[in-house]
């Protein structure tokens, strides 16, 4: 799993605060395009793809999120590694012979996302023709500081030729932060039914999509909810859009006992830490 938010502060009891950008433009503009056609018309594929291998992902290697001393390194939007981008470039052989040809490209606009899509789905020249969307709702669940994003000025900056209209204002925040919090600087794990309802307006979003066919370029919290299984760096499945795409396949909540901050999520990891020690 990703991990957990090492020394931030956790999420408050009681109902969760949506944070901001939970709820982006892309869902709420969702009436304004073509309606998306019904399952007799013709079902839907999704190619869903894990980014690459990250330095957070390295970090992680060496330094495990269940050990009593673990500090979160606040690696903000963590970048690829070499062996991610090798990772991204092989799967190009890959996903130029997809079938069925993907319309559309659409990747969280974290930047582990866009360049694992940039290098997978780009630089062959295959999808130069293919529109390509950063959306807000394909984000990572926020566990650590490498889980916040940059403001769409960067990123249109970085990456011009991807839309990010769906990020809004050029300089807001469209990751999770709790109310009256930096959302530059705080790295506060991300409620489990807040993100679970960020994946159900996720797939919402796809489904009003008028294109048939789209490719998904997002984390391991996404795949993980969307699938029930956990994706590998640069794993990519294809997906019957009705029955194989389903927001909380795979639920979160076996996984949030290890992240609490009482007695049984301080129990829960001293098995996991030991477990790693041994095996």
């Amino acid at each position: 799993m990703s991990a957990r938010a090492g020394g931030a502060t956790r999420a408050s009891s009681g109902t969760p605060e949506l944070g901001m950008g939970v709820f982006p433009r892309a869902l709420a503009g969702k009436a304004t395009r073509r309606p998306a056609r019904t399952s007799t018309e013709g079902g839907k594929t999704i190619h869903l793809v894990r980014h690459g291998r990250t330095e957070m992902n390295e970090y992680l290697r060496e330094n495990h999120w269940a050990d009593p001393g673990f500090k979160d390194p606040m690696m903000i939007d963590t970048r690829l590694t070499r062996e991610g981008e090798r990772q991204a470039r092989a799967l190009a052989e890959r996903t130029s012979m997809l079938e069925p040809r993907p319309e559309l490209i659409v990747a969280s606009p974290l930047g582990r996302a866009l360049r694992t899509a940039e290098l997978a789905f780009g630089e062959s020249g295959e999808y130069a023709d293919v529109p390509r969307v950063a959306c807000a709702l394909a984000r990572e669940r926020v566990f650590h500081g490498s889980d916040i994003g940059r403001v769409a000025r960067e990123l249109r900056a970085e990456h011009p030729e991807w839309d990010f209209t769906d990020l809004g204002d050029d300089e807001a925040s469209w990751w999770y932060t709790p109310e009256g919090r930096d959302p530059f600087t705080t790295a506060e794990l991300e409620p489990v039914d807040v993100f679970e309802r960020r994946m159900e307006a996720f797939r919402e979003w796809l489904d009003a999509r008028p294109e048939r066919t789209i490719a998904v370029v997002a984390h391991w919290g996404v795949c993980y909810s969307f699938t029930g299984d956990e994706f590998q760096n640069c794993e990519l499945r294809t997906l019957d859009f009705d029955s194989e795409v389903i927001a909380g396949n795979g639920s979160f909540k076996k996984f949030d006992v290890f992240l609490q901050d009482n007695i049984f999520g301080v129990i829960a990891r001293a098995v996991v830490n030991l477990k790693q020690k041994l095996f």
